[in-house]
């Protein structure tokens, strides 16, 4: 799978079907500079947004991702469910990280109010009274940030 050769096939299969960049991209609800990095090989589509290309472009992911037409039959599904299940597991692991990222920023939010509530024991100053409280604020921020996360990828989880 090479960025070059499947931009140059996007290329050419939008072209064939008489496709500005922009009308791709606004049937795929992504911005035209997308669908030129793309061409350009400067990235490959999101796992996402790879089947509705492919149905645009009338191809299969198979063919999309190896850059070329490839003759149908047997060989050419059983390549394509395969690429369906890649794809479907990439998909899975990116929620699985974006639900990992916000339990961290709870668990950093549970350290940092420990840190901050530490602190007014250890001295009495103002400074050391100020930066508790500093800590203690952003530790309810980054719990807040962290549940907002979490529960966004668990309501929307693409």
């Amino acid at each position: 799978m090479d960025a070059r050769t499947t931009g140059r096939f996007i290329a050419l299969k939008r072209k064939t079907l008489g496709l500005t960049q922009e009308q791709l991209a606004s049937e795929l609800g992504i911005t035209g500079k997308a669908v030129s990095k793309w061409e350009t090989g400067r990235c490959l589509p999101d796992g996402s947004i790879m089947e509705p290309l492919c149905e645009r472009l009338h191809v299969t992911l198979n063919e999309l991702l190896s850059g070329r037409d490839i003759e149908s039959g047997r060989e050419n599904a059983m390549s394509e469910e395969t690429v369906r299940q890649a794809l479907n597991a990439v998909e899975q692991l990116q929620r699985e990280k974006r639900m990992l990222v916000g339990l961290l920023i709870i668990m950093l939010g549970f350290v940092t109010l420990t840190i901050g509530q530490t602190l007014p024991d250890s001295s009495t100053s103002e400074v050391m009274d100020f930066l508790s409280g500093f800590l203690v604020g952003m530790s309810i921020v980054e719990m807040l940030v962290g549940i907002f996360v979490t529960i966004r990828n668990l309501v929307n989880p693409k």
